[in-house]
């Protein structure tokens, strides 16, 4: 009894032990189901926030198409007179821009300003204050306004420009060159106004006031493209300036070629009865890339990261003069050649340059002049320049020009500092006409020792 007693309590015993000890150490199957079902638990938490935080986006997403939308339709509703919408901004390369989203019409403006502080010191004191020797101050060198666009298709379109400044510029030097007085405190006045047909294939022809095609920086657009922000001595005195007149083009890969047929060069605009008008005026100049693209051509600076370019210019002018015409500017028959050499390095250029003509401001004698510029990045906005002029015209001058460039942007905002000095004395009162504009004293005995210039250009 006893011994059956006992079995039977060390079997029941035996049996709930083994169900207490199953419940506090679960075997690892049980662990491992558990542990995938909380895995399964967090990945749903997880999707559930992903799916709430997409619902916001979304809900941005949909708030910005609609304004929008709302925004596209109240242009529609204000263009639905004219039965077509417009679109408008603003991009760094372009200016601001408006015109139709078929591209039918369209106009941008833009434009440039320079100012400037120049400090001259010169060794005559008798034309200066008695006290001193230098003389300093502040202008607006420069403001142009351009304003371009097309007509009824991409083919045609129109360019029109507005220049002031506080001195003439050399598209304005013919006139000086007949008064001399006249560089001081010019009026605004036009110089790009023109329309053109572009036929395809980099075929065009111009009409109106047009850039005479010339010298090396007559490729240039403006002068806010020049690595001085200033031209040089040479486009001051050899300068074709505009011409009323037509034009026919053509920009091909290799060559970029311009012919121009109009009223005497350098007098534009002027009414066809004037005493300025020629029974032939012809002006023509050819470039031609040998390596490089003609983006990096647009500006005399080579900037880091461009390709290697090479490029060749070559430029004549030729007038049939009437004997009502002007003998003052350029003379009756002037004949002019200009050839140019240009590298550019992707951070450093050389511009070589010479000009030729038989006669000049009325001079029945040749005149000539050479020009020898480069500059190099010392870092990727910091560029150092120099070039070294010489020119014999009614005298013969030499000046030289040591400078640097700092660029916040290629156009945006530029600021140059430069020192430029005569070579030697020999400055005629005609000739020392261009120096005011380049930061030198001018009159009649100008007696430059040097001049310290610092200038501020912004573009938009």
């Amino acid at each position: 009894m006893t011994a059956t007693l006992a079995i039977l309590v060390g079997t029941c015993l035996g049996v709930n032990g083994g169900a207490v000890i199953a419940s506090q150490a679960p075997t690892r199957s049980d662990l491992d189901s558990e542990l995938a079902v909380m895995r399964a638990d967090l990945a749903g938490i997880r999707r559930a926030q992903g799916e709430a935080w997409l619902t916001d986006q979304r809900a941005a997403e949909v708030r910005a198409l609609v304004s929008d939308v709302l925004a596209d339709s109240s242009t529609r509703t204000q263009c639905a007179e004219s039965g077509s919408t417009l679109m408008s901004g603003y991009a760094a390369d372009r200016g601001f821009y408006l015109g139709t989203t078929d591209g039918e019409h369209t106009a941008r403006i833009f434009g440039f300003m320079q100012v400037r502080f120049v400090w001259n010191q010169g060794y005559d004191a008798s034309e200066r204050d008695p006290s001193s020797n230098s003389v300093w101050g502040a202008e607006v060198r420069r403001a142009q306004l351009f304003a371009t666009g097309n007509l009824a298709g991409p083919s045609l379109t129109w360019l029109i420009g507005v220049a002031f400044g506080a001195t003439q510029d050399p598209v304005d030097f013919q006139s000086v060159r007949v008064d001399p007085a006249s560089v001081d405190d010019p009026a605004p006045a036009i110089s790009y106004l023109n329309v053109t047909k572009h036929f395809g294939s980099g075929w065009y022809a111009q009409v109106g006031n047009i850039f005479t095609p010339f010298t090396y920086e007559s490729h240039l657009f403006c002068t806010a493209e020049t690595q001085m922000g200033e031209c040089s001595m040479l486009e001051w005195l050899f300068t074709a300036g505009f011409t009323t007149g037509v034009s026919l083009g053509y920009d091909g890969d290799a060559i970029h070629w311009q012919c121009c047929y109009g009223d005497q060069i350098g007098t534009a605009p002027s009414p066809w009865n004037s005493t300025s008008n020629q029974t032939l005026a012809f002006a023509s100049r050819v470039n031609w890339k040998l390596c490089g693209n003609w983006e990096q051509y647009a500006y005399e600076s080579s900037f880091r990261g461009q390709e290697f370019g090479a490029f060749l210019g070559a430029g004549v002018r030729w007038q049939n003069g009437r004997a009502d015409n002007p003998a003052a500017t350029d003379g009756t028959n002037p004949l002019g050649f200009t050839g140019d050499a240009t590298f550019m390095f992707g951070g450093a250029n050389i511009l070589v340059q010479g000009v030729w003509v038989d006669q000049w401001a009325s001079r029945h004698e040749a005149a000539w002049g050479g020009l020898l510029q480069g500059g190099f990045f010392l870092a990727d906005s910091l560029e150092a320049f120099g070039n070294w002029n010489i020119a014999s015209t009614d005298g013969t001058q030499q000046c030289a020009t040591v400078g640097m460039n700092w660029y916040a942007d290629k156009r945006a905002l530029k600021v140059t500092a430069l020192v430029i000095a005569p070579v030697d004395g020999g400055q005629p009162a005609l000739t020392s006409a261009v120096l005011p504009p380049q930061g030198l004293g001018g009159g009649s005995n100008p007696n430059n020792n040097m001049s310290l210039s610092l200038q501020i250009q912004a573009a938009f």
